[in-house]
């Protein structure tokens, strides 16, 4: 069980009322500041299934071109940029780049030990204002290319480690995530020479590696949050200050539940990350908190369960408009949604080969017929859904 979960749980393609004393030792003591009032966003947790039109007002098919140079493997993040996509692909490593239509354009680097290639490829990144891209190596590098895919330099970390995510904030420093442990801190800021700059966040290693992507940008501005607690912050060089807050009432965690996690040793046998593995397993840790984005009109979180030891990812929309929320695994018409970005417009998510019948009642015929024209070999196909 132990080895299972440290391969697939938390590196799985795709609570929350902290008792008090969690809060002052792992939130509280975090902050740059004390936060004043923010939002509190109020959850039912009962599932409900709404309908694609409820939701969205249309679906565009996106076929990722198959050809011997842009075979994807496993597609782990992907980042829209006007008419191109970037597509990373963790496990061969390689980052392919398309047109919004899904052709194929280029391969963007490569893995290897020359100039624009790197050993293995943790996220990515696209820099409107310097109009470059950037590759995440988690030695604490990270690769430069224009936004046609051409290699510019190498930057390295003056405070490298194992790094995981990256995002720009707001006074353009980038924020990198560290798995580390408490005595270091998880989110460090460096400038584009790659100088340390600052660093925030200390709490035990369990709950630094239960999220590998803990950061979103929207509307400018970068934003944090964690597996467990839910509290997500505005990130800057300035402040990491608490701007909203998740409450799903009595369907969140046991706070003894994370007491015991947080309380456990970081590493050797039986430390708090293989404890949480195992109450994820048995049911007494309700779920993680997974992908957070923002939109005009909605706040999202992603949240991963395991139920009868299958994997379970709950989409929760909240709307601002009226508080409003939309709880749910799957669509009425009975396809999982499990949004890789997300922006005012649209979402962008996969859909696999099993559930392309599914569509065949919401999607035009000509958007069908892409569909019909994959095979249970091609490459991954996406779904860009536009909100209503």
């Amino acid at each position: 069980m132990k080895r299972l979960f440290r391969k697939s749980v938390w590196a799985c393609p795709p609570c929350l009322a902290m008792a008090a004393v969690l809060c002052i030792l792992l939130q509280a003591c975090n902050r740059s500041a004390t936060s004043p009032a923010v939002p509190i966003l109020k959850v039912n947790l009962e599932t409900d299934s709404p309908g694609v039109d409820e939701l969205f007002s249309r679906i565009e098919v996106v076929p990722l071109e198959e050809s011997d140079s842009s075979l994807v493997m496993r597609l782990t993040r992907v980042l829209p940029y006007k008419d191109k996509l970037f597509v990373v692909d963790r496990k061969i490593p390689a980052c392919f780049l398309f047109d919004k239509d899904g052709n194929f354009i280029r391969q963007v680097g490569r893995m290897g030990n020359g100039p624009g290639e790197y050993y293995q490829i943790e996220d990515g990144f696209v820099d409107e204002s310097r109009q470059e891209f950037s590759l995440l190596d988690c030695n604490g590098i990270w690769f430069v290319y224009d936004l046609d895919g051409k290699y510019l330099r190498k930057q390295w970390l003056s405070d490298g480690g194992a790094c995981q995510s990256l995002v720009q904030a707001q006074d353009g420093y980038f924020a990198f995530w560290f798995l580390t442990q408490k005595d270091r801190e998880a989110i460090r800021l460096f400038d584009t020479a790659g100088q340390y700059v600052k660093g925030y966040w200390h709490q035990p290693f369990q709950f630094n590696f239960m999220l590998f992507k803990p950061f979103y940008r929207y509307d400018g501005k970068a934003y944090f949050s964690t597996a467990c607690y839910p509290s997500v912050y505005e990130l800057s060089a300035d402040t990491l200050r608490e701007v909203y807050r998740w409450d799903f009432g009595d369907k969140g965690i046991d706070p003894q539940v994370v007491q015991i996690i947080a309380e456990s040793d970081e590493s050797g046998p039986d430390d708090g990350y293989d404890k949480a593995g195992k109450f994820l397993f048995e049911g007494r840790l309700a779920f993680v908190q997974q992908n957070q984005y923002q939109t005009d009109r909605y706040y999202y979180v992603q949240l991963m369960k395991v139920r009868n030891e299958q994997w379970l990812f709950t989409n929760v929309f909240y709307d601002k408009r009226n508080g409003h929320s939309w709880v749910f695994d799957k669509v009425k018409e009975g396809f999982p949604v499990s949004p890789l970005f997300m922006n005012d417009e649209y979402l962008l998510t996969t859909v696999a080969y099993k559930d392309f019948g599914l569509l065949k009642s919401v999607l035009p015929a000509e958007e069908y017929a892409k569909l019909e024209a994959l095979d249970e070999e091609s490459n991954p196909c996406l779904l860009r859904m536009y909100f209503k």
